[in-house]
Formats: C-alpha cells, structure tokens, sequence
C-alpha cells in the first residue's frame, strides 16, 4: 500500500518525493489531505484524513483519490477494486456499529459490484465483496436485522461464486463457513439449523483439507461442533427422544474437542486455542485424540485378493492410529465413557472385557498399526466391495496403493480422516511435540496410566 501510493504521488504531483518515516512524511500527508478536505470529503474521511495514525491519513487520501479516478474513468476496473479495498478498510476504523460505518461498507460493495460488472471473471473482487458483506451484516445486525439477514445471503452467495474461479480457496471457504454459521442462529426451525450447520461444517471441513496448516478452519470447525451441541442441548424443539439427544450431544462435543485440540496443536501460542482447549479437553479420550470402532483389514490379508475384515477398537494419538491392546482400550474408555460413532453404541469401563473380546483384541493377527510420518494421503471413499459404513482410503510409504478402513458411519468417517490428515500434517512437520502436549494425561489419568502398566 505505501509504496503504491508512493509512485502515484510522485506521478501525480510534480517534485514530490515520498519518505515512508519521520516527519517528513506526516508533514506531506497533512498538507497533501489537508488539501483535499476543505468541504471536498464526506465528513468520516474528513475525519480520518486528520487521524493521528499515518497509515490511516494515507488510507483516506487514496480513498480520495480513487474516488476523483472512478469518477473521471467509470471503466477503470482496477480503480474500483481498489477503492472499494480502501474503503472496507477504512470503515474498520471507525466507530464500531455506527451508521457512518455502514454507510462506508455498502459503497465498498457498490465499488466491487461495479468492478465486476467490467470483470466478471474476478475472483478476488467476488471473494472481498463477500468480505464487506460479512462486515455489514455485523455492523447492522441490531439497528437494521433485515438488511443483515439480507447481506449474509447475498455474502454466501457471492462466497459460492468466487470459489467457482478459485476452487478450494481455504479462505473463501472459511469465510462462507462463518457465514451459514451465523445464518443457522436465526433459522426458522430445527431442520433449516440442522441443515446450515452441516453445510458450515463441509465449508470447514473443505477449507482444512485444502490446507491442513489452517488452524482457523480447524478451530471454526471445532467451535460450530460445539455450539451446535449446546443449542441441540437446549432445544426443546429437536426431533429426538431424551436419550438419543444424550448421546448426540456428547459425541458432537468429543468432535468439538478433536478439532479445538488440533487448531492448539496447529498454533500453541495463541490464546483463544489455549482457552477453549482448557474447557474442552476432558472431553477428549486422553492420552488419545480419538478412539473408536473402524473396521479394518486383517493385517496379513493386506494386499491379497482374500482381504478379510474385522471391527476393532482404535486410538489414535501424536504417533500412530493402531488397534488397541486391552491396557488401551480401557484407558481411551475410561470415565464418562465415549461413543464409538454417532449411532450411539457408548463403550464404557466396566464392558471394556465384553466388547475387546466381541472385537476380537488379542487376536492371533500382529495388531494394526499406521505410522503418522509415514501417511501419504487419506480420503474417505465409496468402495462399493467394503463392508457397509463410511469408507476411508489411507495410503502410507510402507503401503502405497493404500488400506481400506470402515467407520460405523458417515459422520464418524469424516472426523477420522480429518483427524489423520491434520496429525498427519504435525507429524510430518516435526511439530507432533504440541499435540503430544496438548494430549498429555492429567495426574489422575498417569496413574491410572501407571496402574494399567503403560
């Protein structure tokens, strides 16, 4: 931005010469805005060109002057687009909520609209129009909910068509994730929620598997697992009886708590990660990251055109996703107990023995177990051969053409591999220390750790 500005002014004004420090500059940019005020600005700009930051005196001129540059050249695409980037930025600087804000939002978006109507093919005009959008729809959102509502439509929609330009374009999908977030806190029933919410969480989802390095996807993600837990909880509304509601809301939360404690692992240093891991972190299977069922193939039928299949229990942690021995199995099932997948079979301390031995743990095959720094790619799959349930394709360095895994559903399915994936993306960085960390036993699950002897 400063050295943009730079050029255009010494273009612009003969023998001047931009000194980006000291006082030097702040002199040329109170003189330069101080020119262009007197009665010429909208009274927020005005107001701005006198701000006792530099960055923003240098915003409201060059929102001045993209303002004179659109008017003399209505065609000029990028003037728009960038007059339409200054003004969004500018109206972060001014009071919060206020109409003068809003004011400045919807002449960014008119800015976009008409850049796009010279360049339809603009991606990036698409993606920050739905930007400002998102930004009014905050800014309005109590003085004017309809217009609001409105804008977050008109936000998602313009979220959508970017990522039709650029697909898979983490940001845009993050964003238009956020967006049908906060849509599905004003539907009009459980079934539009419901439905909003799922899309955030593909939108989510999306975005972190494009780019397994970004924490925010996964802490969005994690954080619309949870909300939408604690609104199933309260709803009275929810078609479901007490006890499948239970159950559902717990397996949302053990979710929630997977992708908190990944975004953490992602980014340890900052705060909101560390805050919402304290309150989500005894749900998780500690020592583990997640536990549950997969059905998986017997380890010396890997390979062989007679592949047999067995349900066993799993854990995965900073190391490896592999079938649990016994000692593991109780452990990850220790307390409360945790759900195997979202149809509600609960594994608890006491029937550890009954469902290993229906399992068939300690069985005569080497147990399995894959390696995170040896993953090369996981997916989910529709493999019309496997056993019924949500298909996983994992291909590791030691198993190129890849392991077929089977989760109780479909749900379950999704948070396995996004689970893979991201520990996968630690492992490989050599940053699994941070999960290791975040996943370490409190004292009173090392001596429980202790008494079952690992």
């Amino acid at each position: 931005m400063a050295d943009a500005l730079a050029r255009e002014l010494e273009q612009q004004f003969d023998g001047f010469k931009a000194c980006f420090g000291g006082e030097e500059l702040k002199r040329a940019c109170a003189t330069l805005s101080g020119a262009l005020i007197s009665g010429k600005l909208p009274a927020p700009l005005s107001a701005l060109a006198e701000d006792s930051d530099l960055h923003v005196r240098e915003l409201a001129f060059a929102a001045r002057q993209y303002a004179v540059a659109t008017a003399e050249q209505p065609d000029d695409y990028d003037a728009l687009y960038n007059h339409g980037l200054v003004l969004q930025e500018l109206s972060g600087k001014l009071q919060q909520a206020s109409a003068e804000q809003a004011a400045m939002l919807r002449k960014a978006c008119s800015r976009y609209e008409a850049a796009l109507a010279l360049k339809p093919s603009s991606h990036a005009a698409l993606y920050n129009w739905g930007v400002a959008l998102s930004d009014l729809a905050r800014c309005v959102k109590q003085s004017h909910p309809a217009e609001a509502v409105a804008a977050l439509h008109l936000a998602s929609q313009k979220y959508a068509e970017s990522l039709q330009l650029h697909p898979r374009n983490p940001q845009a999908l993050n964003n238009w994730g956020l967006v049908l977030q906060e849509l599905s806190s004003d539907a009009r029933d459980w079934g539009e929620r419901h439905a909003l919410v799922a899309a955030a969480m593909d939108k989510f989802r999306l975005a972190l598997r494009s780019r397994p390095d970004f924490d925010r996807g996964c802490y969005n993600l994690g954080t619309v697992f949870y909300t939408f837990a604690l609104a199933l909880q309260g709803d009275t509304d929810a078609p479901a009886s007490r006890q499948a509601k239970d159950i559902s809301v717990r397996t949302l939360l053990a979710v929630a708590a997977q992708y908190i404690c990944l975004a953490h692992a992602l980014q340890p240093s900052k705060e909101i990660y560390r805050k919402s891991l304290g309150v989500v972190r005894p749900m998780l299977p500690l020592p583990f990251l997640r536990a549950g069922f997969l059905t998986a193939p017997r380890s010396r039928s890997i390979g062989t055109v007679t592949e047999t299949y067995r349900r066993d229990w799993f854990v995965l942690d900073h190391r490896s996703l592999r079938q649990a021995s016994s000692m593991e199995m109780s452990l990850s099932t220790a307390g409360a107990g945790v759900l195997s997948s979202s149809s509600g079979q609960r594994v608890g301390a006491p029937g550890v023995s009954a469902a290993a031995a229906a399992a068939g743990v300690g069985g005569e095959d080497e147990p399995l177990l894959l390696a995170l720094t040896e993953l090369l790619a996981v997916r989910r799959c529709a493999e019309p051969s496997l056993p019924e349930g949500g298909g996983i394709w994992v291909s590791t360095s030691g198993v190129p053409t890849g392991i077929y895994l089977v989760a109780d559903d479909a749900d379950a399915a999704d948070a396995w591999v996004d689970a893979l994936v991201l520990a996968g993306h630690l492992a490989g960085c050599r940053c699994g220390e941070a999960l290791e960390e975040a996943l370490a036993p409190t004292p009173a699950r090392r001596k429980q750790s202790a008494a079952l002897g690992m």
